[in-house]
């Protein structure tokens, strides 16, 4: 296994499709000194690709480049590192590699692997797009070749999969930069006659960039985002303070803990140490980290293969995509209350043209749903529960202010003209802007969002029945897309050049940081005013007013999957 790599949601190591086998086969390892399952292989996986396809300012039409890649969903995060196993260096971000950065001056650069078979290896490059087969008038073409430096061994079979890191600075402790992913070898004779084991290796970012996926570079850390590492639990935290004085604040105050974490505690670093330490997941991200996962995988899961599930068309709804005459979703349904109906919406989907309920976004029914389900729990006096729904319901009111899970261009513009299944314009920008901008300036936007939640002027519609909340929801999708435009962020990841290195997602926040903080600050008021209301609605008092609730009580609720069960839009009507 090459790497760690997440897709934002999952974390998984990457190795060569030949060696992770066929999706779905399980994946076994030595652990602790017994061989254990340690994940699946996924069905992300990569052959061969058009090498126009990948490359579409290159010429190359009769030509395939080859790829190899596969990932492996890993069962436990804790049994892996993220750190290079037999390497001495300061591992940095990704070569970033495309048509603008690579160059001839890449020939001759010094690269270095630990290779399975092998152990240490050291290189240089030698070739670019190095044509290793020809067949039926096509060529087959590796990105990279690799040459051995002398005194080092050769690679050699079982080496597939390992990461070739290019090396810069000084010799004693190098800079390491993951460059390569080998998949193959090609015996080639040296000048003095003698023949050499060349690798074959195709490009970590291009790898990356087709798969969706970015590289996980913290140690023994996988990555799970929350509107970045951040985001839904420090929505949470900053409603909870604006939630009006009295019995319900104190309450959600007095577990916090339970909900998010402590303002003090937000670090992306801390975030992720919590959860690996311990079962127990924090409410606000319970529809992420359990709620999409197989239950064979995670007490409570509830999805029915592998990134599949009714969970998932809860997170969104794509209310922009205009009709034939021009007019949105968003349109109709904030154009009267009456609209904001599972009908109505359902009829919208089918004229134009949706035919599975799966990829039908329902995200506002899912508010309305818990809505309802929190002023249920408090008349029946049940605090856990209704701190579990209320709980869970900071995380989808975080998704409804994040302005791309409320469009159709929620990954940049996949209708564009000459676009492919695989590439179009903008593709990355979601995880680029939700997970990397937010968590490398957490420290910059964590102290922003609370003062931008008091500071809201926006009007709120009033809210006395989960009808209600959905139609909230809409309008904060609206409000949210007014804040920063789908097509105005897009645009800007564009222009960078696209990808998520270090100078994209720093010129990211540059240009939408304020915006991004308003936007949680927002969702923050939105969230704090559904508490309120449910707990008007029910007109009762809490069960036992301040008492903070075991993790172990709520952990037993959420992993029900009778507790606020997760549907599609042509199940939902019947919950409601």
């Amino acid at each position: 296994m090459g790497c760690l790599v997440t897709d934002g949601h999952t974390t998984y190591a990457l190795t060569n499709r030949h060696v992770c086998g066929e999706p779905g086969s399980p994946v076994k390892a030595r652990v602790r000194g017994a061989v254990a399952e340690v994940g699946i292989a996924s069905e992300r996986q990569l052959t061969r690709e058009s090498f126009t396809e990948v490359f579409p300012d290159f010429p190359g039409s009769r030509s395939y480049l080859t790829l190899d890649i596969g990932l492996v969903e890993v069962h436990d995060v804790n049994d892996w590192s993220s750190q290079p196993f037999g390497l001495e260096g300061d591992v940095g971000e990704i070569a970033e590699l495309n048509e603008l950065s690579l160059s001839l001056q890449l020939i001759d650069q010094s690269v270095t692997a630990f290779g399975s078979a092998s152990g240490l290896l050291e290189g240089t490059i030698k070739a670019l797009f190095y044509r290793h087969k020809s067949l039926a008038g096509y060529d087959f073409v590796s990105q990279f070749l690799i040459a051995p430096k002398a005194g080092f061994p050769q690679s050699q079979p079982g080496d597939s999969g390992t990461v070739w890191y290019l090396k810069a600075g000084a010799d004693d402790r190098p800079n390491l930069y993951p460059l390569a992913v080998e998949w193959g070898g090609q015996a080639l004779r040296a000048g003095n006659g003698q023949r050499l084991n060349y690798a074959l290796a195709t490009g970590l970012s291009t790898a990356c960039q087709l798969l969706d996926v970015d590289l996980v570079r913290d140690h023994n850390t996988g990555a799970n985002p929350y509107w970045g590492q951040t985001g839904h639990y420090s929505i949470a935290s900053a409603a909870i303070e604006c939630v009006e004085n009295g019995p319900l604040q104190t309450f959600l105050k007095a577990n916090i803990e339970r909900i998010s974490f402590r303002p003090n505690e937000l670090t992306p670093a801390q975030i992720r140490e919590k959860l690996a330490n311990g079962e127990f997941v924090e409410l606000a991200d319970v529809p992420d980290l359990v709620w999409k996962k197989t239950p064979d995988r995670v007490p409570g899961g509830r999805d029915y293969a592998q990134n599949a599930g009714p969970e998932h068309p809860n997170h969104y709804a794509d209310i922009d995509q205009p009709d034939g005459d021009g007019k949105t979703l968003r349109d109709a349904t904030l154009s009267s209350i009456d609209n904001m109906s599972v009908s109505v919406w359902s009829k919208w989907y089918e004229d134009e043209g949706a035919t599975d309920s799966r990829s039908e976004g329902l995200l506002p029914f899912r508010v309305w749903q818990i809505f309802d389900e929190m002023v249920r729990q408090l008349k029946a006096r049940d605090d856990t529960k209704f701190l579990c729904a209320a709980g869970v319901l900071a995380h989808y009111v975080g998704d409804a202010c994040q302005p791309l899970h409320g469009s159709y261009h929620s990954d940049g513009y996949r209708d564009a003209p000459g676009a492919t299944a695989k590439k179009w314009p903008g593709k990355g920008v979601h995880s680029t802007y939700e997970d990397k901008m937010v968590d490398r300036h957490s420290s910059d936007l964590l102290p922003q969002i609370l003062p931008q939640a008091k500071a809201f002027t926006g009007e709120i519609p009033s809210i006395s029945a989960g009808r209600d909340a959905a139609f909230a929801t809409v309008k904060l999708m609206s409000e949210a897309a007014e804040i920063l435009p789908p097509s105005t962020l897009i645009d800007k990841y564009i222009k960078l050049g696209g990808g998520s290195s270090a100078r994209v997602v720093d010129a990211l926040w540059e240009a939408f940081g304020n915006d991004t903080a308003k936007l949680m600050g927002a969702g923050a008021r939105y969230l704090a005013a559904m508490w309120e209301a449910a707990f008007a609605k029910a007109d009762t008092s809490l069960a036992a007013g301040a008492r903070e609730i075991s993790e172990a009580e709520l952990a037993k609720v959420y992993q029900d999957n009778d507790f606020m069960p997760s549907v599609t839009l042509d199940k939902v009507a019947a919950l409601l």
